[in-house]
């Protein structure tokens, strides 16, 4: 018993000697330190990042990537929707986290997230104009090509609309835009009427930026059902917006709003409405204006759809060929609108003489301080705000 009881007194001195001085020896080592000190780093490295970006979706970083490169779903042109449109996958796009709820985002887009769409079937009124698809698509690849926008061609003769007039296929278009290109942030949808005036014009700073879509919207304006001297409405615009819920933007011209330039963003909101506007009521071929009269309805009766729909003056982005200071394209405007160009057969003649203008860089169509006609001008008692 007494070998065995001196045997640990011995031991325990000497553990409590030795075990110091080896982890001296240990943290003394310059590897051990420096491995040390590179665990903090990243640590802290760690810690900054999760502060600054941890309530950031997963998704963001996968759109923003810097060398990523998504490529569009095989284009479908040739081939007509094996049934009614929305019962079709490209009915049903999808919309990031960030987007979801009815508070919305704001942010710049990148130029290729921005969709340039042109939906025809090259019939209508437009068919008057010789290869007016072929000519309008040139241009616009062009136009896309210089700022990085992203062209996009749908035939709209492969959807299946039922009997509802033919226009209401360019809805479909929007949806399909979408989902062929996932990353997409904004769609402009834009008739092949039209023909882009000025190259240089820049839609994301111009149009798209959160603080374009603040300084270019009308706020508490009228928004109309017919001509106002005869139909009044007594609705308006919100007097004020908060621009992360502005998903629409679309123009008035006397009577009502005008969706041969308009754009769209993805969000949850923009789905909604895609939906609630092609319900079979609304697509009724009795209503003579189709889509617009359907969005102008949802304006009218719905505070909601009003605030996020902003509207904006026609010169904006939808200048007519014919007009007064507030509707009628002038030097320097974007674009050029044909619309009711079939009344006494003039859409050819007009696109020729315009077509002949883009890019002009000499005084044509100056500003001239016309006066606003109307009832509007009456309620809008100072000039159309400047942009």
């Amino acid at each position: 018993m007494q070998a065995f009881q001196v045997a640990p007194r011995r031991y325990v001195p000497h553990v409590s000697v030795t075990t110091p001085a080896l982890s001296r020896a240990t943290l003394g080592s310059p590897t051990i330190s420096r491995s040390i000190i590179l665990g903090v780093c990243i640590v802290v490295i760690f810690v900054i990042l999760f502060k600054f970006f941890g309530d950031v979706p997963y998704e963001y970083y996968r759109n923003y990537g810097p060398a990523e490169v998504i490529a569009p779903k095989e284009d479908n042109n040739d081939r007509p929707q094996p049934g009614y449109f929305k019962a079709q996958p490209e009915w049903n796009f999808d919309v990031p986290p960030s987007a979801k709820g009815w508070k919305g985002y704001a942010k710049v887009p990148r130029n290729r997230d921005v969709i340039v769409l042109t939906a025809s079937d090259g019939g209508g009124h437009n068919g008057a104009i010789p290869n007016v698809v072929e000519r309008v698509l040139e241009d616009r690849k062009a136009y896309c090509e210089k700022h990085g926008y992203t062209n996009m061609y749908i035939n709209t003769g492969r959807y299946d609309i039922g009997k509802s007039h033919r226009t209401w296929s360019k809805i479909p278009a929007v949806a399909e835009a979408f989902y062929q290109y996932p990353n997409a942030e904004w769609v402009w949808l834009i008739d092949t009427d039209i023909v882009i005036m000025n190259s240089e014009y820049d839609l994301v700073q111009e149009i798209l930026a959160p603080e374009s879509v603040k300084k270019g919207i009308l706020t508490d304006f009228p928004i109309l059902d017919g001509v106002i001297e005869k139909n009044p409405t007594n609705v308006t615009t919100p007097s004020e917006y908060r621009v992360e819920d502005v998903d629409i933007l679309v123009t008035q011209d006397h009577q009502s709003v005008n969706t041969g330039s308009i754009f769209f963003r993805r969000t949850a909101f923009t789905r909604y409405l895609l939906e609630i506007m092609t319900d079979t009521k609304l697509m009724d071929p009795a209503i003579a204006r189709a889509e617009q009269d359907a969005l102008k309805h949802l304006m009218l009766e719905h505070q909601l759809v009003r605030n996020h729909v902003g509207l904006y003056p026609m010169r904006k982005f939808d200048a007519y060929a014919n007009g007064d200071d507030w509707m009628g394209y002038r030097d320097g405007d974007l674009l050029v609108h044909f619309a009711g160009c079939w009344t006494g057969g003039k859409c050819a003649m007009w696109f020729d003489e315009y077509w002949a203008k883009r890019d002009h860089k000499e005084v044509w169509k100056p500003v001239k301080g016309e006066p606003f006609k109307g009832e509007l001008n009456r309620h809008w008692q100072q000039p159309p705000p400047s942009y």
